[in-house]
């Protein structure tokens, strides 16, 4: 049985950001942007202690083609993956594991 998926407030204003840089540049490139931010939230709902515990609690997960970690962490309890973080690798990683 899947994970449900949750942004927090930070993950999703980082989602938006991201796709309307790569909507300003190219269609093609913000559909492709979503697309593999959905697949590989896909695989994560599915399995989601199978990518790396970096930090705490924390799991992270690159994306293919685009710089981009998802950081998150499982709350098992309520069977949901809680997104907190759609890191570009080029910022400071020291706020990667921030839950707010």
């Amino acid at each position: 049985m899947s994970y449900a998926i949750v942004y927090r407030q930070r993950a999703a204003k980082e989602y938006l950001e991201s796709l309307l840089w790569y909507k300003e540049r190219s269609e093609n490139a913000a559909e492709n942007f979503v697309a593999i931010i959905s697949k590989t939230l896909d695989k994560v709902a599915e399995r989601p202690t199978h990518f790396k515990n970096t930090y705490k609690h924390f799991y992270e997960v690159s994306t293919k083609t685009f710089p981009f970690s998802i950081v998150y962490f499982i709350d098992y309890n309520k069977h949901l993956i809680v997104v907190v973080s759609i890191f570009h690798q080029k910022r400071n990683p020291r706020k990667k594991f921030r839950d707010k």
